[in-house]
């Protein structure tokens, strides 16, 4: 056999053995002939009468396929003949390198998905240890001042409180009201992070959120307003979807409307009411022969809107002439003899402010009680704290005790000495007290 014969089979080989030289490739060959003449699964010579043809050069190309577990490169060799065309061979290179890079990344993901969790759950442990110390300080001090306020009413006395929501419900005023609104939705949002956060500890750093926990007895404000907003935009997804699929294309007009065609029908009703109350005046302006009529003579939005600012306009005028009756004297919207919109939220203003000044007052005379029963020269005299403020306040009293002493004796040296006129009038005033005290003494004995 010619040694151009063995030219396909010894490239086939070559190839394979070059791919198996490779760092981290495997090669696989599959020969196999397009032509399928005699079933050859090895690229052979073909037989001519004078003996062996010689094979005509071959021509490689490549192709990349993907694979699950790599790229998967084919070579094909073919050889170009006058008669037939055939591949010699397809080398098939397999490249795990990507199917090893793929395991690594999900590691990589598993290892960060880990250290979220971890970092999670030591946040959460945190948190618990803070929920801790803040309910123990919470309910301490309320237990203190509960048991000071119980004092005081054993003694027959208001107690002294320091913040508005501590006074009673007579005295307690919008401030007192705001403050003790707000500590309770506080002290319950502290109460559910708590739960919350314990709930995190325990488990495997899994993220808990606070629609998660239990409505009976962990769910709080933070809970109830997540449940409320995911359950709003739910509403307009649904919605949404559903005018999508149906070909509505206005959310009104929906058979079951969401939040956004309850939004649109309010609107579209609005703007129905003020078109048509427009509709109305200029059919009848045009029945009065172009007269203009004015908003306020026809049922609408608008209207209402003229007689509010109508009513405004004119309580203002006539406030002008009353404060050129009351000598130039300034007279507020709410002491006009007019009444009107600012009249009415001015009269609400200065009683808000009303109450709130009383309620002040109240709690500066309480906060001065309060602070005086707490200050250490009142509480504990001998303690170094006390001994402290005595010194302080002892030097800065000093001065203006001896102003006072400056001041006496100024006035004892600009003394004169009394006429007799006035002499007689003190010894007759000292005479008729001793004997009113005798008489007195008399009355005392018998």
């Amino acid at each position: 056999m010619r040694v151009d014969a063995m030219v396909a089979p010894t490239a086939a080989i070559g190839l394979g053995l070059f791919a198996i030289l490779m760092e981290h490739k495997s090669t696989v060959v599959d020969c196999f002939s397009l032509s399928g003449r005699e079933g050859i699964l090895a690229a052979k010579s073909e037989l001519t009468n004078n003996g062996h043809r010689q094979l005509p050069p071959r021509r490689p190309f490549s192709n990349s396929y993907p694979r699950r577990d790599g790229i998967t490169t084919r070579t094909m060799l073919t050889a170009m003949s006058t008669n037939d065309d055939f591949i010699d061979a397809i080398v098939e290179e397999k490249t795990p390198g990507l199917a090893l890079n793929e395991e690594e990344n999900t590691s990589a993901r598993v290892r960060k998905r880990d250290f979220f969790k971890e970092a999670l759950r030591n946040l959460a442990s945190l948190s618990l240890i803070d929920y801790k110390w803040r309910s123990a300080l919470f309910k301490k001090n309320e237990a203190e001042r509960l048991e000071e306020e119980w004092m005081a009413r054993m003694m027959g006395e208001d107690p002294a409180y320091a913040r508005p929501m501590d006074a009673d419900d007579e005295r307690r005023g919008p401030l007192g009201n705001a403050e003790k609104s707000a500590v309770q939705w506080l002290q319950s949002v502290i109460e559910e992070e708590g739960k919350r956060a314990q709930r995190i500890a325990e488990s495997d750093g899994e993220l808990i959120r606070p629609k998660d926990l239990s409505p009976a007895d962990e769910a709080g404000p933070l809970s109830e307003l997540e449940r409320r907003a995911v359950r709003f935009l739910g509403e307009i997804s649904d919605s949404e979807v559903e005018r999508v699929r149906s070909g509505t294309i206005r959310p009104k007009d929906m058979k079951t409307r969401g939040p956004l065609g309850e939004a649109e029908a309010r609107a579209v009703l609005a703007l129905d009411m003020i078109v048509e109350s427009e509709r109305i005046r200029m059919d009848q302006s045009r029945r009065r022969g172009g007269e203009v009529v004015r908003p306020i003579d026809v049922p609408g939005p608008l209207g209402e809107f003229e007689r509010y600012v109508g009513d405004i306009m004119r309580a203002e005028r006539q406030r002008a002439k009353d404060r050129d009756a009351n000598e130039g004297n300034l007279v507020r919207p709410k002491d006009a003899s007019m009444k009107s919109g600012l009249s009415e939220v001015e009269r609400k203003a200065v009683e808000d402010w009303e109450r709130i000044k009383k309620e002040e007052e109240e709690r500066l005379l309480s906060l001065k009680r309060f602070l005086r029963e707490r200050r250490p020269m009142e509480a504990d005299k001998d303690s170094s704290l006390g001994l402290t403020e005595a010194f302080v306040v002892g030097l800065l009293r000093g001065p203006k005790l001896i102003g006072k002493v400056f001041g006496r004796v100024t006035e004892l040296l600009n003394s004169t000495e009394l006429a007799e006129q006035d002499k007689g009038i003190l010894v007759q005033r000292r005479t008729i007290s001793e004997d009113e005290q005798d008489s007195k003494n008399d009355d005392s004995r018998r």
